[in-house]
């Protein structure tokens, strides 16, 4: 059997990757439905990452120590949460922007969350809008697992990384956004949303270790890493990838 390469320009668009190996294949050859495919499997992929080398890190050193690892790569100058900001918008084209709604962008675009929850925003006034959460993995893992895995779900991810991680991101596209959890899981019933969260832009920077609202004090969410939202240089993170690039 001859093979005959993909011609892009004259053939048909590819939904999956079945069918003879084409040595010549490029992106551009597959369809919108493979392409979103792709980004499932990216998202997929570094969340296991991210998930494995904790889990090794808590079994070598223990929870505290690999809970400091975690914050440290992902929430340092120039850790992973600033190269999601920074590839992000340099790639979808909004890198100059320091809007409320800049963050929010970014929630969208990242294939860990865009393709394992759905994000769902409605604005409620001027520099105000509610993000809540219909479908999302996380705390429907929880569901399934039983109380145990649920708690991990809120107490290490809802509560924890998502809480801080949404605030210190936002705070580098402006440190007026302020991000507060209005509900987290678990729900009361399927009908309801898993979370919901208000994002404003105020008229200062936002201190969230002397004020840090009513639901994270309530729930007792605070931590003593949320002084280091205070200090945060608005855009810094843009300099800094692109010294390392």
């Amino acid at each position: 059997m001859i093979h005959v390469p993909l011609q892009n320009s004259d053939s048909e668009e590819l939904d999956d990757y079945s069918g003879p190996f084409e040595p010549d294949l490029r992106l551009s050859d597959f369809s919108k439905k493979a392409l979103m495919k792709l980004v499932e499997i990216g998202g997929e992929i570094y969340g296991a990452v991210n998930r494995s080398w904790y889990a090794e890190a808590t079994k070598r050193f223990g929870q505290e120590v690999a809970d400091e690892m975690h914050h440290t790569v992902w929430f340092e100058e120039s850790g992973a949460g600033d190269h999601e900001n920074y590839t992000i918008s340099r790639l979808m084209g909004f890198s100059g922007e320091n809007e409320v709604t800049t963050p929010l962008k970014v929630w969208q675009c990242l294939p860990a969350m865009s393709t394992r929850m759905t994000l769902t925003f409605r604005q409620v006034g001027e520099n105000e809008w509610e993000m809540f959460t219909p479908q999302c993995v996380v705390p429907e893992t929880g569901e399934a697992g039983g109380a145990e895995i649920m708690d991990y779900m809120v107490n290490k991810i809802c509560g924890h990384l998502e809480l801080f991680g949404f605030r210190h991101g936002a705070a580098r596209w402006n440190p007026n956004i302020r991000i507060d959890p209005l509900k987290l899981p678990p729900r009361a019933s399927a009908a309801e949303p898993h979370c919901r969260w208000r994002i404003t832009l105020e008229t200062e920077p936002v201190d969230y270790a002397t004020e840090p609202g009513a639901y994270v004090r309530e729930h007792h969410l605070e931590r003593h890493t949320d002084r280091q939202i205070v200090n945060i240089e608005a855009g810094k993170y843009r300099r800094v990838a692109t010294r390392t690039q």
